[in-house]
């Protein structure tokens, strides 16, 4: 009988051991599991919130330039794009004539919740080279067909202006810009680059028309509105975007946590 009962005990004792193993392993697989997919998500959260660090402090130096550039005296025209990236929004004189019979308006230009135009002007240089000189935004008509009244006298004339990279879209697509050699002018053009612009002005030479544009002084004749400000994301939107991402991060590690302590409880 008693032999019976140790019997029964050493039973008892191995099925304990057991499932005490089982629930070991099963907690080991859920931990691991857990942790494989805690790990990505915190790398991404991570990874993205010093990425809009990064990105505030870009725009941060880049409004900074925009602000110094007033303080700084007036220069010549870049010889290169690269020393045009150098001279940023930095000010400066040029002296020619405008091609007032060739005009680009760039579409889809807003300012104050309004669509409309941006008026390029090229103003040709004693040299041959050609420079857009951007002479502000103008509304459009109600009526899409319709283009507004932008000339504007070809006599020599000295301007003076910010230099600044004709703007882009936020993600540019494989499509030509809007516009044809028979097409009247001005000519509408959607986000166009130099070369396009190029192409339109007739040029046998693209390298004559530079790639980047002046920002006509807001108190110079012959310009529309130009309330010139970089345009970009402004710092504040990346250091909030950063604090979201890093918050994503800490909210997965509290759910990580409570989550085993949780589990712990129960068993």
């Amino acid at each position: 009988m008693m032999a019976a009962n140790h019997n029964s005990t050493a039973h008892n004792t191995d099925s304990d051991k057991a499932t005490a193993n089982a629930g070991q392993q099963s907690r080991l697989r859920l931990i691991v599991i857990s942790t494989l997919i805690l790990l990505p998500g915190l790398a991404l959260f991570i990874s993205a919130g010093l990425w809009q660090l990064g990105r505030a402090e870009e725009k941060r130096i880049l409004l900074d330039t925009f602000v110094q550039a007033d303080k700084t005296p007036l220069t010549g025209i870049p010889e290169s794009k690269d020393r045009a990236e150098e001279l940023l929004f930095r000010r400066f004189s040029l002296s020619g004539s405008y091609r007032a019979d060739q005009q680009i308006l760039l579409d889809n230009m807003v300012s104050d919740g309004v669509v409309g135009f941006q008026v390029l002007t090229p103003l040709e240089l004693p040299d041959g080279r050609i420079v857009l000189i951007n002479r502000g935004w103008v509304a459009g008509e109600r009526g899409r067909g319709m283009l507004p009244y932008v000339e504007v006298s070809d006599e020599p004339r000295t301007v003076t202006g910010r230099l600044a990279f004709l703007p882009e879209p936020g993600i540019r697509m494989d499509t030509p810009a809007e516009s044809s050699a028979g097409e009247a002018w001005p000519r509408r053009m959607t986000w166009p680059q130099a070369a396009d612009i190029a192409a339109a002005l007739g040029l046998s030479d693209a390298a004559a028309l530079q790639d980047w544009q002046l920002l006509l002084d807001a108190d110079a004749p012959d310009g529309y509105a130009r309330d010139w400000q970089p345009e970009t994301m402004g710092p504040e939107t990346h250091l909030g975007y950063a604090v979201q991402w890093f918050s994503f991060a800490a909210l997965a590690l509290i759910i990580y946590t409570l989550f085993h302590l949780r589990w712990s409880r129960r068993k």
